[in-house]
């Protein structure tokens, strides 16, 4: 294998992913709407991915926070899927989140689309990996579930197993290269973590005095530790150290 499609390859896990194929000498066919190329109509997937041995969809079709982030992402995930199978692609690797499979999280409408996605590539007849990833280190700031303020920082107390963002990159690469097998997988981080305790330390690096105060999250899925690596699960390093220290 020497050639792989990124969708999303302009965004920042994209880049990342980007990043790590060409390390491994790989040739790179970048998948967005800047090359041309738009999941939601399908326009020129299919000879985009002409000759490609695999694809790795990191792609973040609409608005996440949307009322409907759904059909936004299942028409961009049924044109890649069939582009792919015309094309005669050799694998299709899927960045998912770990914690979709579970009802109580499907609440969440961004969820509820990661979760019918996955059923849709797993139904697909391509040959597939489907990676539900933890959140990332990145997840800090995330106004997902973090809010700034001038005078402090308000963050829901997530129970979470971040990872860093470029060893979910690497990961999703050894995927497409058929390195964890076919099916769903789960990659988290080393170590379980709250998410106020990962605010406080990426603000602390930055020698940002903003306290941190402590919400609720929306659902209770999100705090008790639903999130956290379930067992089977690849863990990746850096520990949040490692990483602030190296990278940060």
């Amino acid at each position: 294998m020497n050639r792989i499609a990124i969708t999303g390859a302009t965004g920042s896990i994209g880049q990342l992913i980007v990043a790590e194929a060409e390390k491994k000498d790989l040739q790179v066919v970048s998948l967005s709407r800047s090359t041309g190329i738009d999941l939601l109509t399908g326009a020129g997937l299919e000879e985009a991915l002409a000759n490609v041995d695999a694809v790795i969809d990191a792609s973040q079709v609409g608005d996440p926070t949307s009322d409907d982030p759904v059909t936004p992402i299942l028409t961009g995930a049924r044109h890649l899927i069939d582009a792919a199978k015309s094309a005669d692609v050799g694998r299709l690797v899927m960045l998912s989140i770990n914690g979709v499979q579970d009802k109580g999280l499907q609440q969440f409408p961004f969820y509820d689309a990661r979760a019918q996605q996955e059923k849709l590539v797993a139904d697909s007849g391509l040959t597939t990996t489907i990676v539900r990833s933890s959140q990332w280190f990145e997840f800090a700031l995330n106004p997902a579930a973090v809010t700034e303020n001038d005078e402090n920082v308000v963050v829901q107390d997530w129970n979470i197993q971040p990872a860093a963002a470029s060893s979910i990159a690497r990961y999703l690469v050894e995927a497409a290269l058929g390195e964890h097998g076919d099916g769903v997988v789960t990659v988290c981080g080393p170590d379980a973590m709250r998410l106020p305790a990962l605010t406080e330390a990426v603000l602390a690096h930055r020698d940002d005095a903003r306290p941190v105060d402590i919400q609720d999250p929306p659902l209770a899925g999100l705090g008790d530790g639903t999130l956290l690596a379930p067992e089977g699960s690849d863990l990746v390093g850096p520990t949040l150290d490692q990483w602030l220290n190296t990278s940060h």
